[in-house]
Protein backbone atom coordinates (compact mmCIF):
# COMPACT_ATOMS: atom_id res chain seq x y z
CA UNK A 1 0.00 0.00 0.00
CA UNK A 2 1.85 3.23 -1.29
CA UNK A 3 1.37 6.84 0.80
CA UNK A 4 -1.53 7.54 -1.31
CA UNK A 5 -3.72 4.41 -1.10
CA UNK A 6 -2.76 4.10 2.56
CA UNK A 7 -3.97 8.22 3.11
CA UNK A 8 -7.51 7.41 1.75
CA UNK A 9 -8.69 4.96 3.77
CA UNK A 10 -7.31 6.02 6.96
CA UNK A 11 -8.53 9.86 6.23
CA UNK A 12 -12.03 7.76 5.43
CA UNK A 13 -11.52 6.20 8.86
CA UNK A 14 -11.21 9.11 10.37
CA UNK A 15 -13.80 11.00 8.79
CA UNK A 16 -16.11 8.07 9.55
CA UNK A 17 -15.10 8.92 13.54
CA UNK A 18 -15.92 12.36 13.07
CA UNK A 19 -19.35 11.72 11.87
CA UNK A 20 -19.93 9.31 14.48
CA UNK A 21 -19.41 11.87 17.65
CA UNK A 22 -21.56 14.13 15.50
CA UNK A 23 -24.69 11.53 15.02
CA UNK A 24 -24.06 11.13 19.08
CA UNK A 25 -24.02 14.71 19.74
CA UNK A 26 -26.51 15.59 17.77
CA UNK A 27 -28.90 12.90 19.32
CA UNK A 28 -29.33 10.90 16.81
CA UNK A 29 -27.06 7.93 17.85
CA UNK A 30 -27.34 6.65 21.64
CA UNK A 31 -24.70 8.33 23.98
CA UNK A 32 -22.91 4.78 23.84
CA UNK A 33 -22.34 4.95 20.33
CA UNK A 34 -19.92 7.78 20.81
CA UNK A 35 -17.46 4.60 21.58
CA UNK A 36 -16.85 3.84 17.92
CA UNK A 37 -15.34 7.07 17.13
CA UNK A 38 -12.11 6.79 19.47
CA UNK A 39 -11.34 3.43 16.90
CA UNK A 40 -12.12 4.40 13.78
CA UNK A 41 -9.06 7.40 15.41
CA UNK A 42 -7.08 4.62 16.66
CA UNK A 43 -7.44 2.82 13.30
CA UNK A 44 -6.74 5.68 11.13
CA UNK A 45 -3.91 6.45 13.10
CA UNK A 46 -2.24 3.28 13.27
CA UNK A 47 -2.82 2.66 9.61
CA UNK A 48 -0.85 5.75 9.02
CA UNK A 49 2.46 4.77 10.53
CA UNK A 50 2.24 0.83 10.63
CA UNK A 51 4.52 -0.47 8.03
CA UNK A 52 1.95 -1.06 4.59
CA UNK A 53 1.62 -4.83 4.93
CA UNK A 54 0.10 -4.23 8.33
CA UNK A 55 -1.79 -0.94 8.41
CA UNK A 56 -4.79 -2.85 5.64
CA UNK A 57 -5.59 -4.74 8.75
CA UNK A 58 -5.88 -2.53 11.06
CA UNK A 59 -7.84 -0.26 9.27
CA UNK A 60 -10.02 -3.34 8.38
CA UNK A 61 -10.17 -4.28 12.15
CA UNK A 62 -10.90 -0.89 13.14
CA UNK A 63 -13.87 -0.05 11.08
CA UNK A 64 -15.06 -3.50 12.09
CA UNK A 65 -14.58 -3.12 15.64
CA UNK A 66 -16.25 0.24 15.38
CA UNK A 67 -19.42 -0.86 13.18
CA UNK A 68 -19.46 -3.39 15.98
CA UNK A 69 -19.73 -1.49 18.62
CA UNK A 70 -22.25 1.18 17.11
CA UNK A 71 -24.33 -2.03 16.17
CA UNK A 72 -24.95 -3.00 19.37
CA UNK A 73 -25.44 0.78 20.81
CA UNK A 74 -28.42 0.95 18.15
CA UNK A 75 -29.68 -2.46 19.42
CA UNK A 76 -29.37 -1.38 22.95
CA UNK A 77 -30.92 1.70 22.28
CA UNK A 78 -33.24 1.79 19.16
CA UNK A 79 -33.82 4.70 17.32
CA UNK A 80 -37.29 5.35 18.81
CA UNK A 81 -37.89 8.76 19.34
CA UNK A 82 -35.20 10.41 16.95
CA UNK A 83 -36.93 12.28 14.19
CA UNK A 84 -36.64 11.57 10.86
CA UNK A 85 -35.15 14.21 8.31
CA UNK A 86 -37.62 15.01 5.61
CA UNK A 87 -36.74 13.86 2.42
CA UNK A 88 -39.96 14.36 0.77
CA UNK A 89 -39.09 18.14 -0.23
CA UNK A 90 -38.77 17.59 -3.43
CA UNK A 91 -42.16 16.46 -3.50
CA UNK A 92 -43.19 14.18 -6.31
CA UNK A 93 -39.68 14.19 -7.53
CA UNK A 94 -38.02 12.57 -4.84
CA UNK A 95 -37.72 9.01 -5.30
CA UNK A 96 -36.35 10.11 -8.83
CA UNK A 97 -33.90 12.11 -7.27
CA UNK A 98 -32.53 9.57 -5.22
CA UNK A 99 -32.52 6.56 -7.91
CA UNK A 100 -30.01 9.66 -9.75
CA UNK A 101 -27.93 9.90 -6.74
CA UNK A 102 -27.46 6.63 -6.09
CA UNK A 103 -27.23 5.44 -9.64
CA UNK A 104 -24.35 8.41 -10.16
CA UNK A 105 -22.33 7.01 -7.27
CA UNK A 106 -22.77 3.22 -8.95
CA UNK A 107 -21.67 4.65 -12.08
CA UNK A 108 -18.93 6.52 -10.81
CA UNK A 109 -17.95 3.26 -8.63
CA UNK A 110 -17.98 0.71 -11.83
CA UNK A 111 -15.87 3.29 -13.81
CA UNK A 112 -13.47 3.41 -11.61
CA UNK A 113 -13.28 0.06 -11.59
CA UNK A 114 -12.90 -0.33 -14.86
CA UNK A 115 -14.66 -1.14 -18.29
CA UNK A 116 -14.83 -5.18 -17.74
CA UNK A 117 -16.40 -4.69 -14.22
CA UNK A 118 -18.86 -2.08 -16.05
CA UNK A 119 -19.18 -4.72 -18.77
CA UNK A 120 -20.34 -7.62 -16.09
CA UNK A 121 -22.14 -5.27 -14.08
CA UNK A 122 -24.13 -4.23 -17.70
CA UNK A 123 -24.43 -8.30 -18.39
CA UNK A 124 -25.82 -8.95 -14.79
CA UNK A 125 -28.55 -6.14 -14.52
CA UNK A 126 -29.80 -6.95 -17.99
CA UNK A 127 -30.25 -10.72 -16.53
CA UNK A 128 -31.67 -9.67 -13.13
CA UNK A 129 -33.91 -7.03 -14.58
CA UNK A 130 -36.55 -9.38 -15.95
CA UNK A 131 -37.47 -11.29 -13.24
CA UNK A 132 -37.12 -7.74 -10.61
CA UNK A 133 -39.91 -6.39 -13.40
CA UNK A 134 -41.68 -9.53 -12.49
CA UNK A 135 -41.49 -9.30 -9.10
CA UNK A 136 -42.10 -5.40 -8.74
CA UNK A 137 -44.97 -5.66 -11.09
CA UNK A 138 -46.52 -8.55 -8.75
CA UNK A 139 -45.99 -6.55 -5.64
CA UNK A 140 -47.50 -3.36 -6.46
CA UNK A 141 -50.32 -5.20 -8.07
CA UNK A 142 -51.24 -7.28 -4.59
CA UNK A 143 -50.34 -3.86 -2.84
CA UNK A 144 -47.22 -4.98 -0.85
CA UNK A 145 -46.22 -1.34 -0.94
CA UNK A 146 -47.40 2.11 -2.25
CA UNK A 147 -44.73 4.35 -3.50
CA UNK A 148 -46.34 7.95 -2.56
CA UNK A 149 -43.50 10.26 -3.41
CA UNK A 150 -42.74 9.73 -7.49
CA UNK A 151 -43.61 11.45 -10.13
CA UNK A 152 -46.76 9.58 -11.51
CA UNK A 153 -44.91 8.46 -15.26
CA UNK A 154 -45.79 4.73 -15.34
CA UNK A 155 -43.46 2.61 -18.41
CA UNK A 156 -45.69 -0.80 -19.12
CA UNK A 157 -47.39 -1.47 -15.84
CA UNK A 158 -44.84 0.13 -13.48
CA UNK A 159 -43.30 3.53 -12.22
CA UNK A 160 -40.51 4.46 -13.85
CA UNK A 161 -38.17 5.07 -10.74
CA UNK A 162 -39.49 1.24 -10.09
CA UNK A 163 -37.06 0.42 -13.66
CA UNK A 164 -34.46 2.90 -12.40
CA UNK A 165 -34.35 1.03 -8.76
CA UNK A 166 -33.75 -2.72 -10.50
CA UNK A 167 -31.05 -1.55 -12.47
CA UNK A 168 -29.57 1.17 -9.77
CA UNK A 169 -29.98 -1.16 -6.99
CA UNK A 170 -27.64 -4.05 -8.70
CA UNK A 171 -25.42 -1.78 -10.20
CA UNK A 172 -24.51 0.04 -7.01
CA UNK A 173 -23.97 -3.36 -5.28
CA UNK A 174 -21.79 -4.12 -8.32
CA UNK A 175 -19.70 -1.44 -8.47
CA UNK A 176 -19.15 -1.64 -4.37
CA UNK A 177 -17.74 -5.55 -5.26
CA UNK A 178 -16.11 -4.64 -8.19
CA UNK A 179 -14.24 -1.53 -6.36
CA UNK A 180 -13.16 -3.66 -3.35
CA UNK A 181 -12.12 -6.63 -5.44
CA UNK A 182 -10.34 -4.15 -8.46
CA UNK A 183 -8.76 -2.67 -5.29
CA UNK A 184 -7.82 -6.48 -3.89
CA UNK A 185 -6.20 -7.31 -6.99
CA UNK A 186 -4.06 -4.24 -7.64
CA UNK A 187 -2.93 -4.75 -3.68
CA UNK A 188 -1.75 -8.46 -4.63
CA UNK A 189 0.47 -7.62 -7.56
Amino acid sequence: MDSGRGRRPSAALFGLGVVVLWLTVDGFLPPFGALAAPLCFAGAAGARVLPPDRARSVLAGAATLGLLVLAVAVAAEPFDGVPLPDIGVLGPYTYLATEVAFGTVALVLLVRAGRDALRRTGRTVAVIYPLAYVWDWYTLEVGVFAIPLRTGVELVGIPLEEHLFMVVVPALVLGVHETLHGRANEDEE
